[in-house]
């Protein structure tokens, strides 16, 4: 597996998650119109209960009731997006992890450990599963780095990629394939905030 596999991977991962997002949120406004549809139901059955109130109470019943049914709403489209992603990021991480088996991952490490050092910039001691201590080992012994490269012999779990921390223990850096897809899951919520607010602008 290349760093160009890796790159096309995480971009599809993105792709099939925003059809996915997309998707959901279509179903969810559905839902949601379902959702408030009933609310109002509720709320014309309720007016005839109080009509000889004043308009006032009408109204307040009216805003009470929508506004339960669109919190309802909303919490139902949450939940329907995040169960999808978390489908999604499922299925990326068993590809990724049959990727990782392979030994053309190693590039994907070589470039996994220069991003380490350039973030953490001084010494440090890297970690990984069985296989990745292997492929560190390797790289460590054939390429010259500005800075001293420790591989630790304590496999960690993961599958796939390495965990960083300076010689003084200060700095860490977790750029394993769990962590990359967590950080990506953590930017796609953020598009998802965004696509909310847009469906709920329209």
């Amino acid at each position: 597996m290349s760093a160009a596999t890796l790159d096309r991977v995480i971009s599809e991962v993105i792709q099939e998650a925003f059809q996915t997002i997309t998707k959901s949120l279509d179903e969810a406004q559905a839902e949601a119109l379902r959702v408030v549809s009933t609310a109002l139901d509720e709320f014309v059955r309720e007016r005839a209960s109080i009509e000889e109130a004043g308009r006032a109470e009408r109204e307040a019943a009216r805003q009470r009731i929508l506004s339960t049914a669109e919190i309802q709403a909303k919490n139902m489209a949450i939940a329907a997006v995040e169960e999808e992603v978390g489908r999604v990021f499922e299925a990326a991480l068993s590809r990724l992890a049959k990727e990782a088996e392979g030994d053309g991952f190693k590039q994907v490490m070589d470039r996994l450990l220069d991003e380490a050092v350039r973030l953490i910039g001084k010494d440090i001691v890297v970690e990984s599963n069985e296989k990745g201590i292997e492929m560190l080992r390797e790289i460590v012994a054939k390429e010259g780095h500005k800075v001293k490269i420790t591989v630790s012999d304590k496999p960690i779990k993961t599958i796939g990629g390495l965990r960083a921390i300076s010689a003084d223990g200060l700095t860490r850096f977790d750029n394993t394939l769990e962590a990359r897809l967590e950080r990506l899951k953590q930017s796609l919520r953020s598009e998802i905030a965004k696509m909310f607010l847009r469906k709920e602008l329209v």
